[in-house]
């Protein structure tokens, strides 16, 4: 944006060379309309304009949805209040160059910015295929799944009811599998929706070891838990995260799974902890990032399960941190305040 249309020209010509399309404006009020019709990669303001000066029209920009997270980097040939940045620092990054510019020094910033940009949308229309094969796969799973309970109650001798619980077994990993993948999608849009109220830490865990029980080697489960567990968190969502680590136990360790519940002061604290093979120190730093394991040639499951624990904990302003090692086990730490932190506006 400059008032000169010698500098748009200028300015046009310098990112000749990228892979980028620039839309130019005259005037502050022209910039803030286009600013409301589309989003942009990044923003170049010239600070000295008539009518509305690039200051009061970075301020106007970040009340709009589309431009509240844009990059902005200010142009100016005079000096001024470092302080005036300051200002209008928040949710987005202000940058400035003074005048006259340094050709190379504002190309490679537009560059890198409109860079992370087309990234960042790549990505988003990457979650949003991944989150509509999800969504269209929920129906015919939901259909095998009734015919496969039909038929399990139906069955008249052990190896068809053999035969047909196997299906059913299967069709439910399958469900679990796309409810991850829905979860993963809906992590890349911004923070898992939760719905707080009154819970008991503890009883949640004990219901989650009753279901897992269920599973091949749950009897090897042991709960226990101290102090108050009470806190105002989504039990639906915390069932899943709780589950999550059980199930991770069951299938990787060896021996008992300890699961502690610990209530002390503002937070809570519940870990679950399993013997057996340790995961490598170079792989556990990557443990929560998605379609991750503990080991390189596993592949049970899609590797979303942690990741969606640590979504799940950080929706609740929370944490979950994991250790490893031969004899100590490995041991998985989900911290949560009492209160579920309110996800900013």
């Amino acid at each position: 944006m400059d008032d000169r249309p010698v500098n748009l020209l200028a300015l046009s010509a310098l990112f000749e060379t990228l892979d980028i399309e620039l839309v130019t404006a005259s005037s502050g009020r022209e910039a803030i309309r286009l600013a409301t019709e589309r989003p942009f990669a990044v923003m170049l303001i010239d600070v000295v304009m008539p009518e509305m000066d690039g200051f009061q029209t970075v301020r106007e920009l970040r009340a709009l949805p589309l431009a509240a997270q844009t990059p902005i980097i200010l142009l100016t040939a005079y000096e001024f209040d470092p302080r005036e940045i300051e200002t209008l620092q928040g949710t987005a990054l202000v940058d400035y160059v003074g005048k006259p510019i340094a050709a190379g020094l504002l190309r490679g910033k537009v560059e890198a910015l409109a860079s992370l940009y087309q990234r960042g949308e790549a990505l988003a229309a990457k979650d949003r295929d991944i989150a509509i094969l999800a969504h269209d796969l929920q129906t015919p799973l939901a259909s095998i799944s009734a015919g496969a309970e039909l038929l399990l109650r139906e069955a008249k001798d052990e190896r068809g009811r053999g035969i047909v619980l196997r299906v059913v077994q299967t069709v439910r990993r399958m469900s679990g599998m796309v409810s991850d993948l829905t979860d993963y999608a809906r992590v890349g849009r911004g923070a898992i929706p939760i719905k707080a109220r009154s819970q008991d830490l503890a009883a949640l865990a004990e219901e989650v070891a009753g279901d897992c029980r269920q599973l091949a080697g749950g009897e090897r489960l042991r709960v226990t838990a101290t102090g108050d567990a009470l806190g105002e968190w989504d039990p639906d969502r915390l069932y899943q995260a709780v589950s999550n680590l059980m199930v991770n136990a069951l299938l990787y360790g060896e021996g008992e799974v300890w699961v502690r519940i610990t209530g002390n002061g503002p937070s809570v604290e519940l870990s679950v902890q399993n013997f057996g093979a340790s995961i490598p120190a170079a792989r556990l730093g990557a443990i929560f990032e998605p379609f991750q394991r503990g080991a390189s040639d596993d592949r049970r499951g899609l590797g979303l399960g942690l990741f969606i624990v640590r979504a799940i904990a950080s929706a609740h302003g929370g944490t979950v941190e994991a250790t490893s090692s031969q004899k100590a086990g490995t041991l998985f730490t989900l911290r949560l305040p009492r209160v579920a932190a309110r996800p900013a506006a």
